[in-house]
């Protein structure tokens, strides 16, 4: 009675409450005080239920009883209506962290493209002015080259 399998999506079957005031303490069959859980399975959403404290797998027994009676009609639609609007909320959020993630991991990616990018304008502009350099070193060589041609010939 732990989880419960949907076509969509897997649940928890039960939750743990703390809070047994308004119940009596009941025993399990090892003597312990029996634990009060919420049951959120699809067939029995919302009820209350006793079992073992210590867990069945560390040496816990079967105990299992119902506190309550399960709920009747328009409790029941209502009841499992939250819960299906609760599983449906909780896959929507799932898909909106992923996508929040692939765009975290999306912005990583550009920014190292921006960086390198950026690295290679820089190397470029680098290049373009050790080219300037050279081109006005050619023209000064072209241009002695014609006045010492024009001087002694």
């Amino acid at each position: 009675m732990t989880t419960n399998e949907s076509p969509n999506t897997k649940i928890r079957g039960s939750t743990s409450n703390e809070s047994v005031r308004n119940w009596d303490h009941k025993h399990c069959l090892c003597g312990r005080i029996a634990r009060v859980n919420t049951s959120w399975t699809l067939t029995n959403p919302g009820r209350r239920f006793y079992t073992c404290s210590t867990a069945k797998d560390v040496q816990g027994c079967q105990f299992f009883q119902w506190v309550d009676e399960g709920f009747s009609g328009r409790a029941f639609d209502v009841i499992t209506h939250l819960n299906h609007r609760r599983i449906y909320l909780e896959e929507k959020l799932k898909l909106v962290e992923e996508n929040v993630e692939q765009n975290i991991e999306k912005r990583r990616i550009l920014k190292e493209e921006k960086m390198q990018l950026i690295e290679g304008k820089q190397a470029l502009e680098k290049e373009i002015k050790r080219l300037g350099r050279q081109l006005k070193l050619c023209a000064f060589v072209a241009v002695a080259t014609v006045v010492l041609m024009l001087l002694f010939w």
